[in-house]
């Protein structure tokens, strides 16, 4: 059957829930046990229609376009992630109608798991039901990770409630899981997923009473502190999308792990955690301030996750805030932010810079360094050296006001519709003024970092251009272009953008302005844009384009002008371009290859200074976690 809102309404009470129906009253504090249920039949309302009795499996519809993993596409599909998680929903609701779909769709997924120990693909299953691991380019070895916990969830919080036969195999399903999990052993620099197998091995080596996983969890959750002891910060740094991942499988460990020393490890890695998200917190915007290693939406919308564990004070979500499904993993995890950093996302801040080191220096290799500047009218955030994968946001701002969508400004490098991966970005910025310069790495990626990588050096293109996307301007906005320069002004926020120079092949880049109702879009063809173009590495002896970004606040008085008459001097020599700009927040150096070469001579090339000394590169916390 296909469940309705008010079949649904009509569901057993949750454990704990006391038999409260959902709350009307959506501006209450705090965060009532009842809006948990809401949460869960809001995801139930939305997959009911979804699911194919025949198949017992949720189904998907793919289009068209590119996505990591998957050679399917234009198909109704059958996915085993999300099949797994409406299992463990439905549990939750409870009442024989949802536990027996629940048990019917556990069984059909537990039989897609390859369960051969000589097989590559052991412990994982495909994405979908139609593509198994060995036809997927290539198969997603992080689905033991995911899969693992959410069967772990079934059993620790229903598996008193399945039958017998079905209960084996879970956790035999779960053994495979965490062997496949330890014979990956991902590196701990993967952060959400270093994280995510973690919980994994640790609650099934207690489940499962084996010493051997047990032992490998112990010295993983040392690894995993070791890891972030070397920077005191996350590889995966400032990322919405897998800090919610880390922090849900974090609290995991502290819901069901009984093991003492993980459990005090896992403690204070979920407070680094917080301690870092809660310094790049834009509390003007209610937004994480850039940059941003991983991302799938800039705006964060309306993060239930985030709500909770703040306990409702936020004041930016409630559950009729969801449109689409809900948000059921934040129903059942204990999310809790320590109250003694609570107040830093409930109060905004005075107007500050963070900067922060997310990876060490190496011999000769300068620190990934992160700053972003936030005051009443905007926040600016950069990383000095980092790339244009399609997750990433290297240099990201958002300004006015809590609205959604976001009034932002995003930097991107396109090729052929789709963000190009090979395009790095290596920058110095102080308060709201940004010095950047865009150069290419060879090899590299076209649409993923290593999954679709530009094979032979060579590629073909119809354009290739750089971005830069103002959005949700306010009415009214006004702009001028210059030479190069763009000047903006609105009431939430003024800016100069200035193309510096640059160089592609033969071609010399130049800027494009294209405004909208609401924004203001910036383009760099980096290729003659009329017609297909093959590029090939070797043959390209400079690819760079250089620019300066300031920005400012509508009541900064004399803005544009100052902006324009800040002293700037750009040379190239030698292969390197070296940018020079006197700022009223302090004089800006920058040098950078102009040339396509490996990510290691791109790094050994880069160079940076502010007033003469190189950017400070502090730890997030001087307190170890091994």
């Amino acid at each position: 059957m296909e469940f309705t809102r008010r079949q649904l309404a009509a569901l057993p009470a949750l454990a704990g829930a006391g038999g409260c129906s959902p709350s009307s009253k959506e501006t209450e504090t705090g965060w009532p046990e009842a809006w948990n249920r809401r949460l869960l039949e809001s995801a139930l309302a939305l997959e009911g229609p979804r699911y194919d009795k025949a198949e017992r499996m949720l189904t998907r519809v793919l289009g068209p376009g590119y996505r990591y993993h998957t050679k399917l596409h234009n198909s109704r599909v059958h996915p085993t992630r999300e099949s797994l998680e409406y299992a463990l929903y439905l549990l939750e609701v409870g009442g024989k109608q949802q536990s027996d779909r629940a048990l019917a769709t556990l069984d059909r997924v537990l039989g897609l798991q390859d369960r051969d120990e000589a097989s590559k693909w052991y412990g994982i299953w495909g994405w979908y039901l139609e593509e198994p691991p060995e036809k997927m380019a290539p198969a997603d070895w992080n689905w033991a990770d995911f899969n693992g916990a959410t069967l772990l969830l079934i059993e620790l919080r229903h598996g008193d409630r399945l039958p017998a036969g079905l209960r084996t195999r879970v956790r035999e399903a779960i053994l495979h899981c965490a062997r496949s999990i330890i014979r990956r052993n991902v590196s701990m620099r993967y952060t959400n997923i270093a994280v995510k197998g973690t919980f994994v091995t640790l609650a099934a080596g207690e489940l499962l009473g084996d010493a051997g996983i047990m032992e490998y969890a112990r010295q993983r959750v040392v690894r995993l502190c070791e890891a972030i002891d070397e920077s005191g910060s996350f590889d995966e740094y400032n990322s919405p999308t897998y800090a919610r991942v880390t922090l849900a499988n974090l609290t995991r460990i502290r819901m069901y792990v009984k093991d003492a020393e993980a459990r005090r490890r896992a403690a204070a890695i979920e407070r680094r955690c917080w301690l870092h998200l809660v310094s790049h917190w834009d509390g003007r915007r209610a937004q994480f301030a850039g940059p941003m290693s991983r991302c799938y939406s800039t705006d964060i919308g309306y993060p239930l996750w985030l709500e909770k564990s703040l306990g409702g004070r936020l004041r930016l979500a409630r559950p009729g805030d969801v449109k689409q499904g809900g948000d059921a993993e934040t129903a059942i995890h204990d999310f809790r932010c320590p109250e003694e950093l609570a107040a830093r996302f409930l109060e905004p801040q005075d107007s500050h810079q963070h900067r922060e080191m997310y990876q060490a220096a190496g011999e000769g290799v300068a620190p990934v360094v992160g700053t972003c500047h936030i005051n009443d009218a905007f926040s600016l955030g950069s990383v000095n050296r980092g790339d244009f994968w399609n997750q990433r946001r290297p240099v990201l701002a958002f300004f006015g006001g809590r609205s959604r969508p976001a009034a932002s400004l995003t930097v991107r490098v396109i090729k052929d519709g789709y963000d190009f991966s090979s395009p790095l970005l290596f920058s110095v910025q102080e308060r709201g003024y940004l010095a950047g310069v865009v150069n290419f790495r060879d090899p590299g990626g076209d649409r993923h970092i290593s999954l679709d990588l530009v094979k032979n050096g060579a590629f073909d293109c119809g354009r290739l251009f750089l971005e830069f996307d103002f959005e949700s301007l306010p009415d009214g906005f006004t702009f001028e272009e210059e030479d190069g320069a763009i000047r903006l002004e609105s009431t939430i926020i003024h800016a100069q953008l200035t193309l510096r120079g640059g160089r592609f092949g033969r071609y010399k880049p130049s800027a494009k302005v294209t405004p909208g109702k609401q924004s203001l879009v910036v383009t760099v063809d980096l290729v003659s844009p009329e017609g297909p173009k093959r590029v090939v590495w070797k043959n390209t002896a400079e690819a760079w384009a250089a620019f300066t970004l300031a920005l400012g606040g509508p009541g900064e008085v004399g803005f544009g002008e100052s902006a324009n008459r800040t002293p700037f001097e750009m040379r190239t020599a030698a292969g390197r371009v070296h940018l020079d700009w006197r700022t009223p927040a302090g004089a800006l150096s920058l040098s950078a290859a102009t040339g396509p070469a490996a990510v290691a001579a791109q790094v050994a090339a880069y160079a940076a200074a502010i007033d003469g000394k190189p950017i400070p590169s502090p730890r997030l916390s001087e307190e170890k976690l091994a």
